[in-house]
This record gives structure tokens, sequence and C-alpha cells, in this order.
């Protein structure tokens, strides 16, 4: 009996054990995809093209203002006359309306390059993830840094996928 109750005990303990230590056993990572994005190089050549992007809508953006404001300068000059003036007026309504589509448009579009360079460059970054996480023991990579309130320096993992990309390259 007393054979029994000792095998109970150890029994129930091993049982509180064991998830405890597989806690203990699992390792959390981070990476911090802005680093990664700001700092490495294929990172700095994804934010040179989606400069180049900007500075192109911006310019179609600009003519599109250009137009409107040529507009409103030849409606308030006066030199237009009462026939002209509500054709004038119609026109620059219109060009208004292609301003902001295109000033919405172009928003967009760089939104849109953004995602994707951002997705092109952490997709880059899964495989060397993944090595490391099965180098270092990691069962979890976090790389929201929104969520973590701190991080030991030891679990980062962004300078050494920064190195990892850049050898890529």
């Amino acid at each position: 009996m007393k054979l029994f109750r000792t095998m109970t005990v150890l029994l129930v303990f091993s049982v509180l054990l064991v998830p405890a230590a597989r806690a203990q056993m699992s390792k959390v990572g981070f990476l911090n995809p802005q680093r990664v994005i700001n700092e490495s190089k294929i990172g700095r050549v994804a934010q040179d093209d989606l400069a180049r992007l900007g500075r192109e809508k911006d310019r179609q953006v600009a003519v599109a203002l250009e137009k409107v404001q040529a507009l409103k300068g030849e409606l308030a000059s006066g030199e237009v006359s009462v026939a002209e003036q509500s054709l004038r007026e119609a026109e620059l309504r219109r060009a208004a309306r292609d301003y902001e589509a295109v000033v919405e448009r172009s928003n967009l579009e760089i939104q849109e390059e953004e995602r994707k360079l951002i997705r092109f460059i952490m997709h880059r970054a899964d495989s060397i993830l993944k090595a490391l996480a099965e180098e270092r023991g990691f069962t979890l990579i976090l790389t929201d840094p929104e969520i973590v309130g701190y991080v030991v320096p030891q679990m980062d993992v962004t300078d050494r996928v920064i190195s990892e990309l850049d050898k890529m390259l």
C-alpha cells in the first residue's frame, strides 16, 4: 500500500513537472523588421526604389495641380467672357476632380509598392530565420515590435539577419 502511494505521488509530480520542463526548454527569439528594412543593403535598395517612385508620383501630382492653378488664374483675372466663364468653371471642376484622383491613386500605388517591397524582403529573411531557429533552438521568433515590451539582447536576431541578407547581395 505504501508502495502504491509512493508511486502515485511520483506519477503526479512527474505529470506536473513535465510541462514546466517543456516550458523552460522553449526559446523565443525576436526580429525587428523595420531595422531589417532600414539597415540591410536590400532594404536600402528597396527604399531607393520607393523614393524614385515617390518622386515620379509627385511630378504627376504637380502637373495636375498646375492645371488647376492655371484655370483658377484665368477665372480670377476677369479676362474671360461671361459665355466662357461657365465653360472654364466646369473645366476647373473636372481638373480639380482629376487632381484629387491623381493624388489618391499615387498614394495607393506607393503604399502597395511599399507593401510589396516589405513582403519581398521578409520573404528573403524567412529562410535565414528558419536556419537561425534551428541553430539556436528557438521554438518561436517574434517579428512584431508592437507586442514586445523587452527583449534580452541575446534573443534579438536582427543583426544576424541583416548580416546574412547583406551576404546574399
